[in-house]
């Protein structure tokens, strides 16, 4: 099974966090020490009130929001290859499907559209306006 491993320190404590790709939470916690000074005492109440279990640095549901804005930005960057722009309703449509995936999957959708494109990022935004204008988005 793939695992993603996080380490942070709290004083003298090491610790480390072992995520799985299907649990949001730690499957795997492992606090450790090198300072024999710290280890006489145990893990003590106030290490515990400091250690904060964060979330998945990624989270199995934000991959699969990804992969679908990239499938979506595919279909946009195809349409531009056939020479298709903002006049064309396929393509305007396909880039708010893809603008809507994205800002489901990161914040700065339309940045992180331009890179993906690539494109400015002021002419996305003016191919979402011509969006909704006609009335594809509200």
């Amino acid at each position: 099974m793939e695992t993603t491993e996080t380490t942070h320190r709290i004083g003298d404590w090491t610790v480390s966090a072992v995520w799985t790709k299907t649990s949001r939470f730690p499957s795997e916690l492992h606090v450790t020490t090198e300072e024999p000074r710290a280890a006489e005492y145990g893990i003590t109440g106030a290490l515990l009130r400091n250690l904060e279990l964060i979330e998945h640095p990624d989270p199995p549901e934000a991959g699969v929001a990804m992969e679908a804005a990239l499938d979506a930005l595919r279909v946009v960057r195809a349409l531009r290859g056939e020479g298709k722009g903002a006049a064309d309703d396929d393509y305007v449509k396909s880039l708010v499907t893809a603008y809507v995936a994205m800002n489901n999957a990161t914040a700065a959708p339309i940045e992180k559209m331009s890179f993906f494109l690539p494109s400015d990022p002021l002419a996305i935004e003016k191919d979402l306006e011509e969006a909704i204008k006609r009335g594809f988005i509200g």
